[in-house]
């Protein structure tokens, strides 16, 4: 199965500490309808449909995705993610994929209102998170 990622997972090392799935074979992609912000109190981030947004999500399509990667995967990823099928724009066309994203309705709860990026959370965050889930 493929996998659209958009957060923390973009980093190599995480992604491998999560999968055991190293260099997985992955293409570029934008997920349209949707954005992305931190989590409150936290340093990663969620999607949510968001129709009006003029900003696609980037992030990575992981292609192939074995089920054992994917059962970590949903064990890694917090209770109020859903993961869903949704179709990705990538060079060579639409690809579907799953992606984890949180449903609308909790959208007020947990997001904040400050927008999440990968460079910010390389530079700002990526060390805090790592000695916190994986030291």
């Amino acid at each position: 199965m493929n996998l659209f990622v958009y957060g923390t997972l973009l980093v190599p090392k995480i992604w491998n500490a999560v999968t055991g799935y190293h260099d997985p074979e992955s293409v570029p992609g934008t997920l349209a309808g949707h954005r992305i912000q931190r989590v409150k109190a936290g340093d990663f981030p969620a999607i949510v449909i968001d129709p009006d947004s003029d900003k696609p999500v980037p992030g990575l399509v992981m292609k192939n995705v074995s089920p054992s990667a994917l059962e970590r995967l949903d064990q890694y990823e917090d209770n109020f993610y859903e993961r869903v099928a949704v179709d990705i724009e990538t060079a060579s066309g639409p690809v579907e994929a799953h992606v984890y994203r949180m449903p609308p309705e909790l959208a007020g709860q947990i997001l904040s209102e400050d927008p999440w990026t990968l460079e910010w959370f390389e530079t700002e965050a990526l060390n805090r998170y790592w000695n916190r889930l994986f030291a």
